[in-house]
């Protein structure tokens, strides 16, 4: 479920993951098209480094350190049914609470602000000509943080969170390299 109180975060991954798949929509050019894959490492590339430049979470979402890469499970789950096949015609939901009583429904979340929208157009240029394959690749290179968590718990069956630290100071030293 969505960390929607999450210190600092600027959305939801539910809502970047929506983003992502309205801007390959408004995009004319060439690429692979987003599959459940392709959406993951996105997600996960977009929250990297946004905690590298602000050092907040741009969601409160928990990502997984799953056997092909960074997963938001949540998400993983709004797209299975797409298997590898390019996700069209769908959005993810947020589970949200219905009133002041019990009840909780699933809705759209809110899009992302202008700000934040901007700088997922820009992680789309960066990425949107790699596969999801290609994008996993990236994420088991070695000092990554998905391979720090593997090389910590030997396997990963238990699906362990990543830590947003571990994220930030990774991507956040990619920063301090190219400076």
């Amino acid at each position: 479920m969505v960390d929607t109180t999450a210190e600092g975060a600027r959305t939801t991954a539910a809502a970047v993951a929506n983003a992502f798949l309205d801007i390959q929509a408004n995009d004319r050019s060439q690429f692979p098209l987003i599959d459940q894959m392709k959406l993951q490492k996105l997600v996960f590339y977009a929250h990297a480094w946004w905690l590298a430049h602000t050092g907040q979470p741009l969601f409160g979402d928990d990502i997984e350190a799953w056997p092909w890469g960074p997963v938001v499970g949540d998400i993983y789950g709004s797209f299975k049914e797409f298997g590898r096949k390019p996700i069209q015609g769908k959005k993810a939901n947020v589970l949200t609470r219905s009133g002041n009583g019990p009840f909780m429904k699933f809705e759209l979340p809110d899009p992302p602000d202008p700000e934040v929208l901007s700088f997922l157009k820009n992680v789309w240029e960066t990425h949107k000509g790699m596969s999801g394959v290609q994008l996993s690749n990236a994420t088991h290179a070695p000092g990554e943080p998905w391979t720090i968590v593997k090389e910590s718990y030997g396997t990963l069956d238990s699906k362990p969170r990543i830590p947003n630290t571990l994220i930030r100071d990774v991507f956040r030293s990619k920063l301090d390299a190219t400076n």
